[in-house]
């Protein structure tokens, strides 16, 4: 077989009856470029925080327009996943992730080179959307690639580079605005994506193949109208509600959320039943797949107490201890390396000792946050900072365990056909869990710093984060059976 005809012809589910086809041999080249892009997406949701004063300075934004800049890429990025997923499962995913990911590079460009505030808004959207249409791909494309065997070690590397992607924004962040190199400033956040878009697109064209859904599949319009529009009003209040004061129109909102998922549910059921085609864009009988429809709601447990973690630790270090962003972000380190190891790890663990692995990684996240408030308020700012490191491992140790597993849990058993659909519900998901964590977490966060000092509010609302904690160690348990199926 040619090269040209391995990159054209769609991949049989791994496990499926293919004729006693082998593994693709270039698959973990393929692995390598993807997880690049998915770093790539996820450095850019934390980035641009650590640029923002130098982008309001330099650009003589308003403070909301610089809350634009950062939300107007998240929004566009969770509104558009589950949609850029079921345009993957009906052009081919290698297509989709393709154009998703040139799209992500040519945006970037827009944006270091913006103009004005409004442009860089703008721009920002439309980074998201390409976002939205790149990285559900990936987890599709590895779902049917790799073979059952292999999966597990592919997730891993998956789940480590999420980690990776979300801590290294606040690290490289900072580190580039140090650096400022050619001058370029608070630009070079973006201009460092075009160079690596170029690799990842040369290296998946040659080395990722197409993976199809099913051949009848087709765009669910009005259910993509239903969803962007619940996402959006869900998502819009939580992203800026808390730091307007939760206006009235916040709260309509919500409302207003509801009942366009009501809708779009209702609309579901009815493809669901007079179509054959299979083009609904969240199909229901994915919610009828036990670790699909249990392991949302632990997705959004587990992910917004991290969000909520993040949050409140920059906010600690940077305005409570006063260090600098860089400083910051490498107080992070410790967490992310565990957090990578963790991941690469968690396989061989989970094999031999079974889900109550996960259960315990839960316990010893909340130990972890636990040692993280010992130190507060003890000695010099280098002191405290140093002295969280050993709570931090732990709580990275924890994350890393089951953020892998909880993926797999979450797709595992998931038709080829629907690969698309459920990835992009999954990060949907993920998405909303970082914008419940940042508004819920940060708005207790805000409100007890009101009556206290940034270490005493930082230490009470660990309490909160110990219990999220706890909460996704009892939903893993309840998971138990299948993810032990999984597992096998």
């Amino acid at each position: 077989m040619s090269t040209t005809d391995s990159t054209q012809r769609s991949v049989p589910a791994a496990g499926e009856s293919g004729g006693g086809q082998l593994p693709d041999p270039k698959r973990w080249l393929a692995l390598g470029m993807l997880l690049l892009a998915t770093f790539m997406g996820m450095l850019d949701v934390f980035i641009v925080n650590v640029a923002a004063p130098s982008i309001q300075s330099s650009l003589g934004a308003s403070f909301g327009q610089i809350q634009f800049v950062v939300a107007g890429y998240v929004l566009a990025y969770a509104v558009g996943l589950v949609t850029g997923g079921r345009i993957g499962d009906a052009l081919g995913r290698r297509r989709v992730f393709l154009i998703g990911l040139v799209a992500f590079g040519a945006t970037s460009l827009l944006c270091a080179v913006a103009p004005s505030a409004a442009a860089l808004i703008a721009f920002r959207v439309v980074q998201g959307l390409a976002a939205a249409l790149m990285l559900p791909q990936v987890l599709a494309i590895l779902q049917v690639v790799f073979p059952q065997e292999e999966r597990a070690k592919a997730l891993g590397l998956y789940g480590a580079t999420i980690g990776l992607g979300s801590i290294a924004g606040q690290i490289v962040g900072g580190a580039l605005i140090k650096l400022d190199l050619a001058g370029w400033d608070w630009r070079s956040v973006f201009l460092v994506n075009v160079p690596v878009t170029v690799v990842a697109a040369l290296g998946a064209a040659a080395s990722v193949r197409e993976v199809r859904g099913s051949s009848r599949a087709r765009i669910d319009y009005l259910g993509v109208l239903l969803l962007a529009a619940a996402l959006l009003l869900l998502l819009w209040p939580l992203v800026v509600g808390a730091d307007n004061g939760w206006p009235a129109w916040g709260w309509g909102a919500l409302a207003g959320a509801a009942v366009c998922f009501a809708l779009f549910m209702l609309w579901e059921r009815r493809i669901a039943r007079v179509s054959d085609a299979g083009h609904a864009l969240l199909p229901p009988r994915l919610f009828g797949h036990p670790g699909f429809a249990k392991g949302l709601p632990t997705a959004l447990v587990f992910y917004s107490g991290n969000a909520g973690l993040f949050l409140i630790l920059s906010y600690f270090l940077q305005d409570g201890l006063k260090l600098s962003p860089l400083a910051s972000g490498v107080v992070f380190l410790p967490l992310g390396a565990a957090f990578a190891v963790a991941s690469l790890q968690g396989k061989k663990l989970v094999a031999r000792w079974g889900s109550a692995v996960l259960v315990l990684a839960a316990v010893v996240m909340a130990a972890g946050l636990l040692l993280v408030r010992l130190p507060v308020g003890s000695g010099s700012a280098a002191h405290q900072a140093a002295l969280v490191t050993p709570g931090l491992l732990l709580c990275g140790l924890g994350q890393g365990l089951i953020a892998p597993s909880l993926i797999g849990l979450v797709l595992g058993g998931v038709a080829p056909e629907d690969a698309g659909a459920a990835s992009g519900g999954l990060l949907t998901a993920t998405q909303i869990a970082n914008a419940l964590g940042y508004t819920v977490v940060g708005g207790i966060f805000n409100a007890l710093r009101g009556g206290g000092t940034y270490g005493s509010a930082f230490q009470d609302t660990l309490w909160l984060l110990c219990a999220l904690a706890l909460v996704a160690g009892t939903l893993l348990w309840w998971l138990r059976p299948r993810q032990q199926a999984t597992a096998n």
